[in-house]
């Protein structure tokens, strides 16, 4: 991603912006930016040194650089459009309500969810009110931000401590948003109460007990907002969507119980209950990874989910052991879990081989 912020980037931004303000030495700005040491920035820290060293060329007070940059964001979109939010986290935070209008402004292009943050956190009387407002916004961009906005834990974001200890004073928000229309603000509302499921669990449960059933958009929400905590096997969000413990046979065939790194290890489970249950069936499989510290790494993956009738099913699945950005295989045993409606039902050890 890093590769949207490269040097033609930077050169259309720079001539963009001098078509906007005269005085702005376009050549200047590129030959700035572009040293012998950007290719080897990662995204962020392109992104931080582009709004830093445009601000500065600028050579504006900051509500004039706004008032040229507010123009200047409708031209770039998506990633590349973090420059401008990020103009007003380094140098806005001391003009709260010039520098909140102007975070609206720029999320309609890209997003200020990043960039609001430290406002949040020192300016907590203002931005909520602001976020309220934004949630019942007819811009969908500016109802994602009030959700996506304060998440507890937003990836790649600041944390917000006193919402991660107490999500209260966001919930307003998140009601308002249970029903929106728009599937980009519904998912961050989901994702919002996954975080807080990670510190208020409880809280979190209660609000999607009171939610479920109310509509088919809040049921999603409150579907994928619980994938943490259905994961974990906690009982109450199991019970929510009425996965009752089964009693059920299981066997777990492994093709091989060796594997080497790249392949896949495939595998096959039957399942066998009695002839008159019938019900929901969530189906899981886990994997104990082997890590470099020695401490298995006990990772959930999801396989489906299902009305059963049939007193016997067969299904196949397999996974590949290939490196992730997120995730690290290393040599050695490996134990592979079968769940069903939360239970472990049955498991089986295997080794992952070294690639050479």
């Amino acid at each position: 991603m890093k590769d949207l912020i490269d040097v033609a980037f930077v050169q259309r931004l720079g001539d963009a912006c001098q078509q906007l303000q005269p005085t702005f030495d376009s050549t200047g700005f590129v030959t700035t930016v572009v040293d012998e040491n950007y290719p080897a920035l990662e995204l962020k820290a392109r992104i931080r040194r582009v709004a830093t060293i445009l601000f500065q060329q600028l050579a504006l007070p900051f509500a004039e650089a706004c008032d040229v940059l507010k123009p200047l964001s409708s031209q770039f979109g998506g990633i590349q459009g973090f420059v401008f939010p990020d103009v007003v986290e380094q140098f806005g935070l001391e003009q709260p309500l010039i520098a909140l209008a102007v975070l609206g402004h720029f999320t309609q292009f890209s997003t200020s969810e990043f960039a609001i943050r430290p406002f949040i956190i020192r300016y907590p009387e203002l931005t909520l009110p602001q976020l309220a407002l934004w949630a019942q916004s007819d811009n969908h961009h500016l109802r994602r931000l009030a959700s996506e906005g304060s998440r507890p834990r937003l990836p790649w974001g600041q944390a917000l401590p006193q919402f991660k200890k107490d999500p209260s004073p966001l919930l307003p928000i998140l009601e308002q948003l249970k029903q929106d229309p728009s599937d980009y603000v519904r998912r961050s509302v989901a994702n919002h109460l996954n975080d807080i499921s990670k510190d208020q669990p409880e809280l979190m449960l209660e609000l999607c007990q009171r939610w479920f059933g109310q509509h088919p958009d809040t049921d999603w929400i409150v579907k994928h907002a619980l994938r943490g905590l259905l994961k974990q096997r906690h009982p109450q969000a199991l019970q929510l969507f009425g996965y009752q413990p089964v009693a059920v046979q299981a066997q777990l065939q492994l093709a091989s119980n060796r594997v080497a790194m790249g392949e896949r290890l495939v595998f096959e489970a039957v399942l066998r209950q009695p002839a008159e249950h019938t019900g929901k069936l969530r189906l899981e499989y886990a994997i104990d990874f082997a890590s470099k510290t020695g401490k298995a790494r006990h990772k959930v993956f999801q396989w489906l989910e299902r009305i059963v009738s049939e007193p016997e099913l067969t299904l196949q699945r397999s996974y590949l052991f290939k490196d992730l950005t997120t995730r690290k295989h290393y040599a050695g045993e490996h134990r592979l879990y079968l769940i069903v409606n939360g239970q472990i039902v049955t498991s089986q050890s295997f080794l992952l081989e070294s690639d050479g």
